[in-house]
């Protein structure tokens, strides 16, 4: 890995500094390639991922568990409103809205704990 050396040119000040003996200094700046920045960032990412992916799959038991809580019984209440209640649609769809809702929050947090997997699972499904 090879890096861009660039050489930066400092005027002499006309201001009291000039007693100092100042004089025009070149100085060496090393700057760093493109593919050494995006290195450090990828082991960033990687660093930071795999700490969020085991307290997001350790807390995956009660999300899951509290979405399903509420996702089956609103379905099946739900459906009973949908017959027993047909003329309150605010009920019925309120139940449908709720357990559709969890529904989705339940396969959100599984998609978001597939697209962190440190096995790169959302490449292999």
């Amino acid at each position: 890995m090879t890096n861009k050396v660039i050489e930066v040119n400092f005027r002499k000040s006309k201001g009291t500094l000039q007693k100092l003996d100042l004089r025009a200094v070149k100085q060496r700046v090393i700057i760093p390639k493109a593919a050494a920045i995006q290195s450090v960032f990828i082991w960033m990412w990687i660093i930071i991922r795999w700490p969020v992916f085991l307290i997001l799959y350790w807390l995956r038991l009660p999300v899951i568990f509290l979405c399903n809580i509420v996702s089956i019984p609103m379905l099946f209440a739900w459906l009973f409103a949908w017959y027993a209640f047909p003329d309150k649609t605010t009920m019925v769809w309120g139940f449908g809205a709720i357990s559709f809702l969890a529904f989705v929050i339940g396969w959100t947090y599984d998609f978001i704990l597939m697209a962190l997997s440190p096995q790169d699972m959302m490449r292999n499904l």
